[in-house]
């Protein structure tokens, strides 16, 4: 029975039937957020996965829209009564519940929430100066005007480089590097944030990290000991083109805004399954109607080729974090096979580190473990970090490579209410300095 159900869904899939938009408008806080596609009627399901193949795994993630994992339970959008028994039909009878009953119901409250946690229209330093910018979220252009004002405000310890690149729509994609004072040599760590485009809480998370560190060097012993001997390179938005579609037509929209290749109408390519490593060996899609389209050739997107390249340029990198949400996760290479990394054993010590620092801030659970022990996953940002293609320009060095999904578990999923961004931040902030003291310390080896 799967095999039919999953040849009805490849042949609705690359007509475009399943997940046409559907016609919608909404408009807020003057225009600054709109929405043109209604998810009205659609739901979340919740299906344990401790039964399910592996052939229908890498099917799931290929033919619908995977919102996120938690323990067995793997969370699935389906967009009518038919994808809902079509997705069923891939567990055994009973394995699967309704978790979200209406997104339409969500998704509207959610902004609800946004529209009450913007009460005015204070400018960017107005709402610094406030101290009320974590308290919401904000657009593209909002986020690049605070960069340059940390970069502005702190000319001693940060170096804003406007634009590392263009993406495909030609958004600047800038990159904040943020160092110690003091002449010593220092370890250079990478974060990339919002590479998915509807996972906002990433870019806030990242946002909340620099702020953390950029006002207490000089102030907090640790922060300062910590920046003499690292320097953090982050790139704040991976995906500028996807994010701002977010705000202006489609709030649940993942991929970039790459135009549709021959063949097809579906725009867009997941740039977290476009790197080159392990590209197109499963847990990803060929079809460009798919949320996990893996894009025609490896780093085929440009904003895949501007990360890489500066990854390289900055050379060597001794650890990388690509942020995303959700699912409150700690994940470590490989997402290609089950087999051990080489340096499994420190991976895994600096994710259990992790782990334990977000834990002890507000006694939330986080879990640390392999990427493919959430589903298999090919081309990924974090895998491409710690392998074969980054490690051979990366002058002797095999970068950590690790992704962290942020809160929660699925009762808001993608819709995380502005009033979590201080708190998810608060647990970030001692997990990624783990990381930063962790990776510089114990420096991995590549040897090829």
């Amino acid at each position: 029975r799967q095999s039919v159900v999953m040849a009805a869904i490849v042949a609705a899939l690359a007509a475009g039937v399943v997940g046409a938009p559907v016609g919608h408008n909404v408009s807020l806080l003057d225009g600054l957020y709109t929405r043109t596609t209604s998810y009205e009627g659609q739901q979340v399901l919740s299906c344990g996965v401790d039964n399910l193949s592996h052939e229908s795994s890498n099917f799931l993630q290929s033919n619908f829209d995977v919102f996120g994992a938690r323990g067995s339970a793997v969370h699935v959008r389906v967009e009518t009564p038919t994808a809902r028994a079509e997705v069923e039909a891939l567990f055994p009878k009973g394995h699967c519940e309704v978790m979200v009953a209406n997104l339409e119901d969500q998704v509207l409250a959610f902004e609800r929430d946004l529209v009450a946690s913007r009460p005015d229209h204070s400018t960017v330093r107005q709402r610094r100066e406030a101290n009320t910018w974590h308290t919401t979220y904000h657009r593209y252009s909002e986020i690049r005007e605070w960069y340059e004002q940390i970069a502005d405000e702190f000319p001693l310890i940060t170096k804003l480089v406007p634009s590392i690149g263009r993406s495909v729509e030609g958004r600047d994609m800038p990159a904040l590097h943020i160092f110690g004072r003091d002449n010593a040599p220092k370890k250079k760590v990478y974060f990339q944030c919002q590479i998915h485009a509807r996972e906002w809480i990433s870019g806030a998370t990242c946002m909340y990290i620099v702020d953390f560190l950029t006002a207490n060097y000089a102030v907090v012993d640790e922060v300062t000991k910590l920046l003499n001997g690292v320097e953090l390179i982050l790139v704040p938005f991976t995906n500028p083109d996807g994010y701002e579609y977010t705000w202006t037509s489609t709030r649940l929209w993942r991929k970039n805004r790459s135009p549709a290749p021959s063949g097809s109408t579906c725009l867009g390519t997941d740039l977290n399954r476009n790197y080159n490593d392990h590209w197109g060996e499963g847990g990803s899609s060929e079809n460009p109607c798919s949320d996990t389209y893996m894009g025609v050739s490896p780093a085929s997107e440009v904003e895949v080729q501007h990360t890489t390249d500066y990854f390289r340029l900055n050379a060597p990198i001794y650890g990388g974090i690509d942020w995303h949400s959700y699912s409150q996760l700690i994940l470590r290479p490989w997402g290609w096979t089950s087999t051990d990394a080489p340096d499994e054993t420190l991976l895994k010590e600096v994710g259990d580190k992790m782990k334990a620092e977000a834990e002890k801030v507000h006694g939330m659970t986080y879990t640390s473990q392999k990427s493919i022990a959430l589903y298999p996953t090919t081309g990924t940002a974090n895998d491409w970090f710690y392998g074969e293609d980054a490690s051979k320009s990366n002058e002797g060095t095999r970068a950590y490579g690790f992704t962290v999904e942020l809160r929660d578990t699925g009762r808001y999923g993608f819709e995380l209410p502005a009033d979590q961004i201080i708190a998810q931040g608060q647990e970030m902030v001692p997990a990624a300095m783990a990381f930063m003291e962790f990776v510089a310390s114990n420096p991995l080896t590549y040897k090829p």
